[in-house]
Order: C-alpha cells, then structure tokens, then sequence
C-alpha cells in the first residue's frame, strides 16, 4: 500500500509556456484533480516495508490525468518488481524522462519500452548522443538540450548545463512548479533559476536527489537560503543527497521538509 504525503502550496503561478511537442492521451487520475502525485518507485531510503531499496532513484508523476516516468533506477529486476508491487501499468503511460546516463537512474528503461514498445523517451541531448553512439538509442527518443515542453503540464530544463549534463522534470501546476532531480548534479539554484527564467515557472517543490554528500554544515545552511530566497518552500531530499545534508535540510525546513523513500507517494495540492 501507497503511504501518503499532502502538502499545500500557496504561491502564484507567472504562467508561461513553450512549443508544444505533442499531447499523449490522458490516463490514470482524473483530469479534474488539482494536485500533484509523486510516487517514489525506486530509492535507497525505504517507506513501504514491502518494496525493495537500492540505490538510484525513480518515480511515477502524475497530474490531471497525465503520467509520466521519471527515471528507472540500477537493477532492473528490483524496479520491475517495485513497479508492480505499487500496481503502476508502464504500457498506459506514454511518456519516459531520463535525467541522467548514470547506471543508478537507466536500468529498467528496456524493460519499459519492451512493456510499451510505443513510449515516448525523453533524454538528456548528452545521453542521446551516447546512445546514437552505441546503437541503442531506444525507437521513440527525443533529445533535449534546451527548455522544452514535452505534454501537459510537463516540461525539461534540458541538459545544457556547465558542471554536469543532466535534466530536470518541471511540473507546470495552477499554483506555481515542481522540480523532480535524479541526481541535481548541475546545482539544484541553476536548474530553478532555468525553471522561472527560461520557462517562466516559479517553483516552489524541490524533490529528488541532489548530491550533496560532502557539503559541511555551512555550505548546507547557505543553499538552504539560497533555495528560501527562490521561492522553494516544501522540499524532498533523497538518494544522493547525503544523510548529513538531509538532516540539515529538514532542520532547515521545518514543516517543508518530506523524508523521501520507496514507496512514499507525496500529494502536492
């Protein structure tokens, strides 16, 4: 069973869009529901007691009755049985972002595309590059370099950072946007600073990985202000983020603070 986790947000969305690439068919919750499901499928931190942890990261991401995959952890075999376990269906969901090339984030992309032959992969330009390069470029690929609109109210940074090729998933809410991250290697403050310049998105929930084990104290103190002067009131760290920067994190942000871990489903009204 699915433990849960709601949270309001209450800031004000700017409203800004790009191209839009194409709008898979609805499925799942119902168009009509106005929060944000985040379902944690793959994580090294547990919630669910019956679901296998490892490390890496995935989640299934749904919204007004779009679903989108976003990663698909390191050992195939466990995320298989994580995703039905939670009684997700791949085939019915028509869309795959992969934030990363890293092995801890890619290991179940063959067995969702053997389920959904059709599915959508939504790639890091870097990643795709490598995969053209190896042959193994999955038949229903999209490379995204910079900001895009991919369907419904999903949207990518693209990959086209300094420190580390790597995207982030940007949910598009009426009250403002989410941030999900594999691994946050580029820097969660550029990746946001992306989401409201180049999107034209204000977030205000930052969830996933974000690598920051070996920052002290003092460094965590500061990104935490940082990520408050930004607009982040509500954020969920976990995977590579590090016990140590977790905890400050969560001493940081009080009642904005959501512990991560396979099998959490966070509600985002």
């Amino acid at each position: 069973m699915r433990n849960l986790f709601v949270l309001t947000c209450l800031l004000l969305m700017p409203g800004m869009s790009t191209s839009i690439a194409g709008d898979p068919a609805l499925s799942g919750i119902g168009s009509s529901d106005s929060a944000v499901h985040v379902t944690i499928i793959y994580d090294n931190y547990q919630d669910d007691q019956n679901l296998g942890t490892d490390w890496g990261f995935a989640c299934l991401v749904e919204y007004q009755g779009y679903k989108l995959l976003f990663d698909a952890g390191r050992e195939a075999d466990l995320y298989r049985k994580n995703v039905q376990e939670l009684e997700i269906h791949p085939e019915e969901i028509p869309g795959l972002f992969i934030s990363h090339e890293h092995g801890d984030h890619t290991a179940g992309m063959s067995w969702i595309i053997e389920m959904n032959p059709s599915v959508k992969c939504y790639l890091g330009e870097s990643f795709a590059e490598q995969l053209t390069a190896r042959g193994t470029l999955p038949p229903h690929s999209k490379g995204l370099e910079k900001p895009a609109h991919l369907y419904g109210p999903f949207y990518s940074t693209g990959d086209n950072f300094a420190a580390f090729r790597e995207q982030g998933l940007v949910i598009k809410t009426d009250n403002g946007g989410v941030l999900i991250t594999g691994c946050g290697h580029p820097g969660a403050v550029p990746m946001i600073a992306v989401a409201e310049e180049e999107l034209g998105i204000e977030i205000h929930t930052l969830i996933g990985g974000l690598h920051l084990m070996n920052k002290s104290g003092e460094e965590m103190d500061q990104l935490a202000a940082s990520l408050k002067e930004m607009g982040i009131t509500q954020i969920c760290p976990t995977h590579c983020t590090g016990d140590n920067s977790i905890a400050r994190l969560k001493e940081s942000f009080g009642e904005g603070y959501i512990a991560g871990g396979t099998g959490k489903t966070i509600i985002i009204q």
